[in-house]
């Protein structure tokens, strides 16, 4: 076990959201319960706003999308703040007439962003991967469909040589598109599983996890590929008797390679690592919950700290935080949210600076909207 015994005092920063004065709506004053008026929220407007993603730039420019049901039909937007200024309007980048969800967004070392989300088009049950992106000062692309057979539930990783490399489910699929903007062919990691998450060395080593249902329990799965070699045989990481799911992956400096993921029936967030050249370290249980921790998310500190959020459910859905510094010791776990209303769905960035940048979907109470917040880990 890693030591827990340590304590971290970490100050959450609130973050003040100009609101958008034409989306406001809400006509009741409120009690303070109402979640139009806590200054977290993003997206204040009467349609549903769900599973948003995150990242940062050099800058300290955030940058933010998520799936909006206020057009009517459920699009991707887009908004973007710098350091001290506020949210951008939000901008449709998906314009389709099926319904998007599930959007990721990364960015590479020269500031170009990357977007890919699932399209659904629900009379025909037709699922498809779409991409789209925005050149550092320039306008968002066309979206374009990159998968051949159906998809959903993407994610997406950029190296340090800007090289776009995405996972999706259908089968476990992976696709690359290279520097120079030429996708290549369609590639199929696992013939099961769900779930996928993949994160990318600086060197273009390519590292999936998904988790699969088999013979009543559900393990998570692990296949790697060095930039230009093969996958390698999938491995079962958790090799748990209870239910293991929804498992994230990370990456550091040196090529370790750190995946979590949350056992609901024992309550525990589990970390397990391998070296470059190691193998898979014993399962850790990292976090003992309250309640039934969902999905969580880990991101890796220059300093090679860890940095974890899951979702927690106790009588509602919490966002909760750990880190572990660089002497191996965890902080207490602390409630992110602090909402009256369920918090879901949350996505993390981390900047050279230390600061943790978090967004979640909120319900609290009405319609779903976007949170965002700062945690200052030092």
């Amino acid at each position: 076990m890693f030591m827990r015994i340590g304590r971290l005092f970490i100050s959450v920063v609130l973050i003040s959201l100009v609101s958008y004065s034409c989306k406001k709506g809400p006509t009741d004053v409120g009690n303070g319960n109402n979640n139009h008026y806590d200054p977290r929220n993003v997206s204040r407007n009467e349609g549903k706003s769900i599973l948003p993603s995150l990242t940062v730039d050099d800058f300290g420019n955030v940058h933010l999308v998520w799936a909006d049901s206020t057009p009517g039909n459920y699009e991707i937007l887009y908004s973007t703040k710098s350091s001290s200024g506020d949210w951008s309007e939000p901008v449709n980048i998906s314009n389709t007439p099926t319904e998007s969800k599930s959007p990721k967004i990364a960015i590479e070392p020269s500031g170009d962003l990357h977007v890919v989300w699932q399209e659904w088009k629900y009379e025909d049950g037709w699922i498809a991967i779409f991409y789209s992106m925005k050149p550092q000062g320039g306008n968002w692309t066309v979206p374009m469909k990159i998968s051949t057979n159906g998809g959903q539930i993407p994610d997406l990783g950029i190296d340090a040589s800007g090289n776009v490399h995405v996972t999706w489910l259908g089968w476990i699929s992976y696709r690359m598109k290279s520097a120079d903007g030429t996708w290549m062919s369609k590639e199929d990691v696992f013939q099961f599983g769900v779930n996928p998450a993949i994160a990318v060395s600086k060197e273009g080593d390519v590292h999936i996890v998904c988790d699969e249902n088999m013979f009543g329990l559900c393990n998570i799965f692990y296949s790697t590929k060095p930039f230009g070699g093969s996958w390698t045989e999938y491995v079962n990481i958790s090799e748990s008797p209870r239910y293991s799911w929804a498992a994230d992956v990370a990456v550091d400096n040196e090529g370790s390679v750190y995946v979590v993921w949350t056992e609901e029936q024992k309550g525990m967030v589990y970390l397990s690592v391998k070296s470059l050249l190691g193998s898979w370290t014993k399962p850790d249980s990292i976090a003992n919950t309250r309640g039934r921790p969902w999905v969580s998310h880990l991101v890796i500190g220059s300093d090679k700290s860890l940095h974890l959020v899951w979702s927690e459910r106790v009588s509602l859905s919490e966002i909760r935080y750990l880190k572990r510094d660089t002497d191996g010791v965890w902080s207490d776990v602390i409630n992110v949210s602090e909402t009256s209303g369920n918090s879901l769905c949350a996505s993390i960035a981390l900047d050279t600076s230390g600061n943790l940048y978090i967004a979640w979907q909120d319900k609290t109470p009405g319609n779903w909207d976007i949170f965002y917040t700062i945690i200052q880990t030092r």
